[in-house]
């Protein structure tokens, strides 16, 4: 934001205040008139009424004060706040007795004191039996020689040290690290990265890769790929250390966002110069490593005499980061009992520690206007229209908490709906719609229900919108926790472009007339919607290549994951139409805790249990049902 930019002063710690008597705060605000605002920061050309109100919530929601947003931060809190004192003012109804649904959310990850490494290391001397052969220690400090991985658990972990190279199991490129060598109870030290990486192999090397098409898969250079391959093959902690191609000699942040779902084995990111320490003069961790970028085979091995001990203690805080809700009741005896909901999520990266993709290494604020100051201004508008001229159905509106770590405040909604869901008729999702190109808006759920293409065809021509639709009620946003209850869905999107999660998605950069645009097509199909005598029907759709969470496997399970931790096993938001899943007869809230022998814990134990099949296979899928266990045969695809 320009260093010019009017600053936000607020008069008292909003920190430190309840979320109600905050937000009156803001009412009090609202009240005074917010315009202020945008009366200092209006752009060159004049605008609209509506675009001067967009522009002065996405200026407030998107200014340095708030520190990006971030999920359970002062400055989320305060954005959270700001929305409930509009939802007040224009006259939204609370849920419950409030505008706020509280949830859990990690809000700091810290080293404990307890943290430490250690290193026993006997030396060979072939003149001497081994009972004379000497020992000593190594002790790494935590913080200056390793620091333990975010997912890391917390516990301690002692065995015999193995080398597994990069940690990769891949039978479509015939090559195993974990081939001949057994982990189970040891502690295996890891490579970042992948042997097909283009930064670490020699010309002559990326060019016989380039004869033979082996593309870099960046699955296999997951941290979480790697250390779930070794917990599923027994491995007791895992160590991992930077490939010698890699000089910044930085440790993995501790970030919240990276914690769910933790690991259940101890996991540590160490230095490579101590790490070099533990490995004969014969075969160092230099040599092994060029011979794998030069075989592109594995060099796995057991260090037998070295003896590792890991604890880890990760002291971890937890806040309460909140949803907002507000209702417009309907005006209809018949059809005020059903609902639509409107969503926006106004969270966003904070300073960048986790989801950025800034050039730099710095810590910056992402702003986030485009993503998703835009589509929380549009949804603030369009409450206060409804409001002002409300509709036969019921509107519910909610700005949703957490999107930026796994839809977490929409999945924690459908679980915890404040209004019954099979009263809810259909959920309409704003997630950046600030940068309108060409007049073409994007719009995904057009599959959903049969209803949608009739409405979107008549209705946007008229707001001089022409569409590009996808089928599909399924992506990386709100919307799709809500399809997977089986609930007809429209996503607005105006596209990605070159600030997405950057420190440079500002206010300066939106069209808020273009917003004004979506904000008047979306409105005049909620009231198409409301003033409709039958529900939209509801249709199921696939979810996208790209949402399937399997990574790279064989076969398709077709499941829709709830990335929120459930401590059996991973819990479902629902299954795709005709999908092996749907066919097993999985559906949402089930908890797959194992597929075949393998036991599932998450979504990455998943894709690697998937590795394991091929199209046709059968095995045995077993989950949770209401707490109660069952099992289901599946048939791959």
């Amino acid at each position: 934001m320009p260093s010019e930019s009017p600053i936000f002063a607020c008069p008292f710690d909003m920190v430190t205040m309840p979320f109600t008597q905050s937000y009156r705060f803001f009412a009090l605000l609202f009240s005074a008139g917010v315009s202020l605002w945008a009366q200092t920061s209006l752009p060159a050309t004049s605008l609209s009424p509506a675009a001067e109100r967009l522009h002065s919530y996405v200026r407030f929601l998107s200014s340095p004060e708030l520190e990006g947003r971030a999920a359970g931060s002062p400055g989320n809190r305060r954005a959270a706040d700001f929305i409930a004192a509009h939802f007040q003012r224009v006259g939204l109804l609370p849920l419950g007795g409030s505008f706020f649904q509280p949830f859990p959310i990690i809000t700091e990850i810290r080293i404990g004191a307890a943290t430490r490494a250690e290193f026993t290391i006997t030396v060979e001397r072939v003149d001497l039996p081994r009972e004379m052969w000497r020992s000593y220690t190594l002790r790494w400090t935590a913080g200056k020689d390793f620091v333990p991985l975010s997912f890391s658990a917390n516990g301690t972990a002692s065995g015999t040290l193995v080398f597994a190279g990069f940690g990769i199991s891949a039978p479509e490129r015939q090559y195993d690290d974990y081939a001949g060598i057994d982990v189970r109870g040891k502690i295996v030290l890891l490579l970042r990265g992948t042997p097909w990486d283009e930064r670490l192999r020699s010309k002559l090397v990326r060019e016989k890769l380039q004869e033979e098409k082996q593309a870099a898969d960046p699955r296999y250079a997951s941290l979480r790929y790697k250390v779930s391959t070794a917990e599923s093959r027994g491995a007791a902690a895992v160590i991992l250390v930077d490939p010698q191609g890699d000089s910044s000699n930085v440790f993995l942040p501790l970030s919240p966002e990276m914690r769910s779902p933790p690991a259940s084995i101890p996991v540590i990111h160490a230095r490579r110069t101590e790490a070099a320490k533990l490995f004969p003069r014969e075969r160092s961790l230099y040599t092994r490593e060029l011979e794998i970028l030069r075989t592109q085979k594995p060099q796995s091995f057991e260090l037998p005499l070295v003896q590792a001990t890991l604890v880890v203690e990760l002291e971890i805080s937890e806040a309460e980061s909140p949803n907002v809700l507000g209702l417009v009741p309907g005006t209809s005896p018949h059809s005020a009992h059903e609902h639509i909901i409107v969503g926006a999520h106004f969270d966003h990266l904070g300073w960048g520690h986790f989801g950025s993709l800034s050039d730099s290494r710095e810590p910056a604020i992402h702003p986030g206007a485009d993503d998703n100051a835009s589509g929380t201004a549009v949804l603030m508008e369009l409450a206060e229209r409804l409001k002002r001229n409300p509709v036969p159905r019921s509107v519910l509106f909610i700005a949703f908490n957490a999107e930026e770590q796994g839809v977490v405040g929409s999945s924690f909604y459908v679980r915890n709906p404040k209004l019954p869901l099979d009263s809810a008729i259909a959920m309409l999702n704003l997630d950046m719609v600030g940068r309108l190109r060409e007049h073409t808006l994007i719009v995904h759920g057009a599959g959903s229900s049969s209803l949608w293409h009739l409405l979107l065809d008549s209705l946007a021509p008229l707001f001089g919108l022409r569409l590009s639709t996808a089928e599909s009620g399924f992506g990386p946003s709100d919307h799709t926790p809500f399809h997977a209850r089986g609930l007809p869905v429209l996503f607005f999107f105006t596209g990605l472009h070159r600030d997405y999660h950057r420190p440079s998605d500002t206010w300066d950069k939106l069209d808020y007339e273009g917003m004004v645009q979506i904000a008047d097509f979306v409105e005049a199909l909620i009231r198409a919607l409301a003033h409709r005598p039958e529900r939209p029907d509801a249709r199921s759709t696939q979810a996208p290549a790209s949402l399937r969470m399997e990574g790279r496997p064989r076969v398709r399970l077709g499941i829709i994951p709830d990335y929120s931790d459930h401590p059996q096993g991973l819990r479902l938001n629902g299954v795709s139409e005709n999908s092996p899943a749907q066919r097993a007869g999985l559906g949402p809230d089930d908890v797959i805790t194992g597929l075949g022998s393998h036991s599932i814990r998450n979504i990455y134990d998943l894709m690697n249990a998937l590795q394991q099949f091929a199209p046709g296979d059968t095995t045995t899928v077993y989950f949770l049902r209401n707490g109660t266990s069952r099992t289901a045969p599946v048939r791959f695809e």
